[in-house]
């Protein structure tokens, strides 16, 4: 039996508190290429649809070109392009299979969908879902 380090028992006990306190609910539909990878996405009955699942929701903002974000001084702002893109923060745990690119999550609370755009890691146990919404 292998035992979780104190490191990772302390994360999963915090992420309880915060995910509580800046968490949405979500759901979370698994989709799957057709035989035709141009073809839409369509469901994948292989993996089920889970629901309720808390995450903490959030979207940062992105710049090209722009320089920096956060310097000590006055600057001379650059023309750029700025955008925001919404992420969830996902314990891997309250899912039973792992997130892929192009599965569909719904915001409980005001029923808007996103469609994963990228799955990165993030600290044990935990990935950061890149979303696009739809």
């Amino acid at each position: 039996m292998v035992m979780a380090s104190p490191f990772a028992r302390a994360v999963a006990a915090a992420a309880v508190t915060h995910d509580k306190v800046q968490g949405d609910l979500f759901t979370f539909a698994p989709q799957k290429y057709q035989t035709d990878r141009n073809a839409p996405l369509i469901p994948d009955t292989d993996r089920a649809i889970v629901e309720h699942v808390l995450c903490p929701f959030g979207e940062y903002a992105a710049r090209a070109a722009a320089g920096p974000f956060n310097q000590v001084g006055v600057q001379q702002e650059r023309a750029a392009h700025s955008s925001a893109r919404p992420y969830v923060s996902l314990q891997l745990s309250r899912l039973p299979w792992r997130p892929r690119r192009g599965d569909i999550v719904t915001r409980e609370g005001d029923g808007q969908r996103y469609r994963i755009a990228e799955v990165l890691p993030s600290q044990p146990g935990f990935v950061r879902l890149d979303l696009n919404g739809m």
